[in-house]
């Protein structure tokens, strides 16, 4: 039984049960209490129940929700995947700051964990194209450049940006040849080239060009951010504080944070789940909850 603290003197004139009849009541449940107060005629009680389960705002007086201690005592008994439900109806700052109970490391692993979108989202709030691929290492960018979403013409756009030196040490690189070709030239062999030999060539690029052909890239459709795996999206952010990290988050929406919610322990999240609105909660009770309302009793 969930032992709710209320107000005995509230519950006797709510109940029509003298003081001294609840205290015999005492370790029993809600369900219990009315049925032996039917029993007994007290019409109040024989259609308690049915009224209580269906209007939240009658639940809320009686349960006296308003009190954190009385919603923690019921969020407390329930599990893992309940909580989640209830954790739903939250707003995201109140979610951040169950996760601030996580280190830098820890809030990182679970980053990992969101979508694709959600995490670029995060990324793209927090800084610009050029500050996020500057501080990848080159094998992160590797590994984008390789994505099929990225065709040879985003490349050749991109390559507008790459100076002429740049593009010739590219040529000489690849070719293993002195390149004597001036832009134009260097472009037409470029685009003559199968798929294979082309994007070989694109990483013969020196690391600082092949940052600005993917800085140009993202800075034209930044929703390439995507392809980007999602420990090359957080990199950035192991460099940062704690704090700030959880501001970047604070952009998400609840359902996207629900994900690294769910790591939590589950006192934890009982916890956090407190700070749900007590008139939502009661909503939430009627509408999925109705065995735990009626497993619910008194503390006197």
């Amino acid at each position: 039984m969930i032992s709710l603290d209320v107000d005995i003197s509230f519950l006797s004139r709510y109940f029509g049960i003298g003081v001294k009849a609840l205290e015999q009541y005492r370790n029993k449940n809600i369900t219990e209490i009315m049925q032996i107060e039917a029993q007994k005629g007290n019409f109040k009680a024989a259609n308690f129940l049915v009224k209580l389960t269906n209007d939240p705002k009658e639940l809320a007086k009686v349960f006296q929700l308003v009190e954190p201690k009385n919603r923690y005592l019921i969020l407390s008994h329930m599990n893992r995947d309940d909580l989640m439900k209830v954790m739903s109806y939250l707003d995201p700052e109140e979610l951040l700051l169950g996760l601030s109970i996580f280190n830098q490391e820890a809030i990182i692993k679970m980053m990992q964990n969101l979508s694709q979108e959600s995490l670029s989202k995060v990324v793209m709030e927090k800084m610009d194209p050029d500050k996020f691929v500057k501080n990848l290492p080159t094998k992160f960018i590797d590994e984008f450049m390789d994505s099929d979403k990225i065709d040879r013409n985003m490349y050749m756009q991109a390559m507008q940006e790459i100076d002429d030196d740049q593009l010739q040490k590219m040529m000489e690189h690849y070719t293993g040849q002195s390149c004597y070709e001036d832009r134009d030239g260097m472009m037409q062999q470029l685009g003559k080239m199968d798929d294979e030999s082309f994007m070989r060539a694109m990483h013969s690029f020196e690391p600082e060009s092949k940052q600005k052909l993917v800085i140009s890239m993202l800075n034209k459709q930044p929703d390439l951010m995507q392809e980007f795996s999602a420990e090359a999206m957080t990199h950035p952010f192991k460099m940062m504080e704690k704090g700030e990290i959880l501001k970047s988050l604070s952009v998400l929406e609840t359902k996207d944070l629900l994900p690294m919610v769910q790591e939590m322990p589950q006192e934890v999240m009982a916890l956090v789940a407190t700070q749900i609105d007590p008139e939502m909660l009661a909503n939430v009770l009627c509408k999925d909850f109705k065995d735990v309302i009626a497993n619910c009793g008194f503390d006197m």
